[in-house]
């Protein structure tokens, strides 16, 4: 019979030695992130990184003592991974993790509460149903509203056009959760901007739709998805018999951070019958800015919003979340099981499985609220300001040289420009050369057919100092002509 007490310390437990311990195993973990930074990340290359991580036994005959895998980790992942907040982490959406969020991951794992049913996370249930009511709030949506967390933009979108595909089916007495597809799906259509996510298309693949349901419409200089250009699609579809169930707005597109016109789009979706899912996995942290919130004017006129919090809510992966104007809508998913989600619940407890595409789930939204109450609104609308600010100014001082071009307007915290006379070659080499010595993770991506660089500012503790800094670099790295 084995001696079960030799594994006890392998578990958290919330007794005090319990606790003791967990604290001591917290401490070397935090030690192990004290490595060497000179700057957003190491010039390990390629395959230095894998000879040092290939180095480790993954699981020998007998275990290794704690601190010495803590330190091994340390020297082989922690000191050459990325360091989103050095100042010179400027190409994607990558935030830096408040201290808040990062403290509450860990009695998160601690507790380990499985999201998917009220009895094996009661009060972690309420909290997520506490904060999609606040987000609901926030958006402007009824008192109707609700949501559930996933795990990132992505999944989030994929869920809305999910709903949006059972509520089309509705409308004409089909279960298409039951019966799958009916024929008129033949005939339905999606449309995003020509700047929307790739989760869009992702989404219609996975529903059955195919990629070809998805409507691409052509977007103006700022990224910003074109009315007119709208209104023709939809005149398009009617002639040829097409039906649009959804259209999806974006609130920040990826590459350019541009806001689409979300109140004009609301009409339009309205007008058609069809369900509007807006994608603010970028810009939904402007709802906790009173200067900021206006740019999503019409936002509240959705049926779906995607708000990502692992971007500038600034928390750690994963966290996002769905939130839709009216609760109900979720019903559209529900399937019901004879072990978990039953329909015959004591009165107030919610299983949040039939919300979700997941079934086990992290309570992720701890760590939010926990960041939000320790920040502040105040504090998180300035901070969300700052980045716009430093935005337009990189924007300014871009226009403001001969060397450097911008791509298109400046727009929520991205800042895509060229440099006249150089192809897309030269800022490919500006860009890898950067990024193999450690000295900038630039962005690099290409818009309407031109190649081009991207500052994404992320980082509130970045100054204007730190934008010279930076745009002196990169003009520095172009060959000479």
């Amino acid at each position: 019979m084995s001696d079960v007490t030799a594994w006890r310390d392998f578990f958290v437990a919330t007794d005090a030695a319990g606790l003791a311990t967990l604290a001591r195993a917290t401490e070397l973990a935090i030690g192990s992130l004290d490595q060497p930074a000179g700057g957003p990340r190491s010039n390990r290359t390629p395959a230095q990184l894998r000879a040092g991580v290939r180095s480790l036994d993954v699981c020998p005959l007998e275990g290794v003592a704690l601190d010495t895998v803590l330190d091994e980790l340390g020297a082989a992942v922690w000191a050459h991974g990325v360091r989103p907040l050095d100042v010179a982490c400027v190409a994607h959406l990558h935030p830096p993790s408040v201290v808040p969020a990062v403290v509450t991951e860990l009695t998160i794992a601690s507790s380990n509460q499985s999201m998917d049913s009220w009895d094996q996370a009661p009060a972690a249930t309420e909290v997520e149903l506490h904060l999609m009511d606040f987000l609901g709030a926030r958006i402007g949506f009824s008192k109707r509203a609700s949501g559930v967390m996933t795990s990132g933009g992505t999944a989030s979108n994929v869920l809305g056009l999910t709903l949006a595909r059972s509520w089309a089916a509705s409308k004409i007495g089909v279960d298409v959760l039951k019966t799958g597809l009916p024929d008129e799906a033949r005939t339905w259509r999606i449309l995003a901007s020509d700047q929307a996510h790739f989760s869009v298309q992702r989404a219609a693949a996975q529903l059955g739709l195919g990629r070809d349901a998805v409507v691409t419409i052509a977007t103006d200089s700022s990224g910003a998805m074109n009315i007119g250009a709208l209104d023709a699609a939809l005149e398009g579809l009617d002639a040829d018999g097409l039906s649009p169930i959804a259209l999806c707005a974006t609130a920040g597109t990826t590459d350019l951070g541009a806001i689409d016109p979300l109140e004009a789009i609301a009409q339009r979706a309205r007008s058609v019958g069809a369900w509007l899912h807006v994608d603010a996995a970028v810009a939904g942290a402007f709802i906790m800015s009173e200067i900021l919130r206006p740019r999503l004017r019409g936002l509240s006129l959705a049926d779906s919003v995607t708000i990502d919090f692992h971007k500038l809510w600034w928390q750690p992966f994963n966290a996002s979340a769905l939130v839709v104007s009216d609760v109900e809508r979720f019903d559209l998913l529900r399937v019901r099981s004879n072990y978990l989600d039953r329909g015959d619940e004591l009165e107030g407890m919610v299983n949040l499985v039939g919300r979700s595409l997941d079934t086990s789930r992290r309570f992720d939204a701890a760590k939010v609220v926990a960041s939000l109450r320790t920040i502040g609104q105040r504090a998180f609308a300035a901070m969300l300001e700052h980045l716009v600010e430093l935005n337009v100014y990189a924007a300014q001082s871009i226009d403001a040289r001969n060397d450097l071009e911008l791509v298109a307007p400046a727009s929520t915290v991205s800042c895509v420009f060229d440099a006249p006379g150089y192809d897309a070659d030269d800022l490919r080499r500006v860009q890898q050369e950067l990024l193999a010595e450690g000295a900038m993770v630039l962005g690099r991506t290409e818009i309407h057919g031109r190649a081009a660089l991207k500052f994404t500012f992320m980082n509130p503790l970045a100054t204007r100092d730190d934008v010279d800094q930076l745009l002196t670099v990169v003009a520095g790295r172009l060959p000479a002509r």
